[in-house]
This record gives C-alpha cells, sequence and structure tokens, in this order.
C-alpha cells in the first residue's frame, strides 16, 4: 500500500475533534496532499516541515468547509501545484500524480460539494467528513441532504474499501464495519424523529429538546439542524408535512 502520513491541524473542538487530518500520500517522485486544513501559520509550518523538501504533485481537497479548504491555495502556491476539488473533479475523474491513480467520488450529504478519493489498488478512501474516525458525521439543515448521505454511503460501500482515512480522528481498518454502523446509526435516528412526531407534532425546536434531551447551546443547534435535515428527508419521503412550523404525520394536516 502507498504509504500515507498525516498532520492534525491544531483546531480541536466540538465539531472537528482533535483537529482536521491533513494527509500526506507518497506517489514515488511526488507527493499528494489531502485537505491541507484551515488557513494556520503553525500548520502550514508543520505540513512544511513533514515534506522535508519533497516536491507536491498535486492538492486535493474533499469539500470548502473552513477546516479543509482554507490553506490549499497558500500551500500550494510555492510548491507550483494544483489544487482540485468539486466541481473541478467530478464522480469517476482520474488523477495521476507519481505513481499513484486516485479517483474522486462525488459524495454529498454532509456538504453538496464533497469529495471522497479512492486508492483503487490499494482499497483505500479518503473519507472528509463523509465517515470520520470516532462518533458520527453532522448531516446539517439547509447544506447537509440526508437521502444523499445515505446515497453517498451506498457508494461507498459498493466499492467494498478495506480501510477508511477520515477527516477526523484516526484510520479505519474496518471500512465496510463502519460504513454499516454509519448508514444503521442515520436510519435509526431517522426511525426515532418519525416516532416522536407520530407521538405528537412539533416544531423543530421542540422536537429536537424532545429527541436529544438537554445539550449546551452550540450542540443544540447542531443537533437543531441535523433534526431540521432529517425533516426534510421525512417531508420529502411523503411521511410527514408542515403545518406553518409544526410537523404532522401525513393525513393529520390541519387536525
Amino acid at each position: 500500500m502507498a504509504a500515507v502520513t498525516r498532520v492534525v491541524a491544531p483546531n480541536p473542538g466540538p465539531y472537528t475533534g482533535p483537529g482536521t487530518n491533513t494527509w500526506i500520500l507518497d506517489a514515488g517522485p511526488v507527493v499528494i496532499v489531502i485537505d491541507p486544513g484551515p488557513d494556520d501559520d503553525s500548520h502550514l509550518a508543520a505540513l512544511e516541515r513533514r515534506l522535508a523538501g519533497k516536491t507536491v504533485g498535486v492538492v486535493l481537497v474533499t469539500h470548502s468547509h473552513p477546516d479543509h479548504l482554507p490553506l490549499a491555495e497558500r500551500f500550494a502556491r510555492p510548491h507550483e501545484a494544483s489544487v482540485l476539488r468539486y466541481p473541478q473533479l467530478d464522480d469517476g475523474d482520474v488523477v495521476r500524480a507519481g505513481n499513484l491513480n486516485v479517483t474522486a467520488l462525488y459524495t454529498p450529504g454532509h456538504s453538496a460539494d464533497h469529495l471522497a478519493f479512492l486508492l483503487p489498488d490499494d482499497g483505500a478512501i479518503f473519507t472528509g467528513d463523509l465517515i470520520l474516525g470516532h462518533g458520527s458525521s453532522m448531516v446539517t439543515y439547509p447544506e447537509g441532504d440526508v437521502a444523499a448521505y445515505l446515497r453517498s454511503l451506498d457508494r461507498l460501500a459498493s466499492l467494498e474499501p478495506r480501510i477508511l482515512f477520515p477527516g477526523h480522528w484516526d484510520p479505519v481498518p474496518d471500512a465496510m464495519g463502519k460504513i454499516a454502523e454509519y448508514r444503521r446509526h442515520r436510519l435509526e435516528r431517522e426511525a426515532q424523529i418519525l416516532a416522536e412526531v407520530r407521538r405528537g407534532e412539533g416544531s423543530a425546536a421542540g422536537l429536537t429538546r424532545r429527541v436529544y434531551g438537554d445539550l449546551d447551546d452550540k450542540l443544540m443547534l447542531a443537533a437543531e439542524m441535523t433534526l431540521r435535515a432529517h425533516l426534510k428527508k421525512l417531508v420529502d419521503d411523503g411521511l410527514l408535512c408542515e403545518d406553518g412550523e409544526l410537523f404532522k404525520p401525513v393525513g393529520n394536516l390541519g387536525a
């Protein structure tokens, strides 16, 4: 397997875990860098130390969130390397750098512009924020799309990867087990929300408190945005309807 190392950005937090992973792939005469991360001087310096003068063949970015993209152009410029992300890359596009072929996988759901990157010969996928090494990934309204997210998980599963390199936390050696866990978690959350609405109509904010319980304000906001993304899918699927700010089971509109 191609040698893979990482540099963790100094941006730990409730949404980023220990920090954003910048992955460096040894591609023979050059390296490939995935997700340079936030625009942070110390992280840039750490990347340059790790590279130790190696030539950067290409910089790949999984998505445009502020903990993954901002450093890309600044990092790539002195290396005269291209920065490639969606929509310059789309599903199935192959990037050749050094002795490696990397296949872009369009995997929306966490964000509308999300890519994962496959090393087909190694059964390795760099998953960005589609799948993390610990906990669950946010799928938050209005950007997050639960239906698209589930399709993206199925896309990864169809490739039967051996190992995942996530945007946060550690690599995942049981790739298929983790994909199944993520799919199961998202469907269980959907079923939980649907059951709660069937017990009694409610607003998004009220349903969030009923489903998630007590959380601090910052986490409660993220929970509500995740719940809203699930509510949108349930409405689109014809299982719920909206009556003003209230969500109700289909058939109860105006009751």
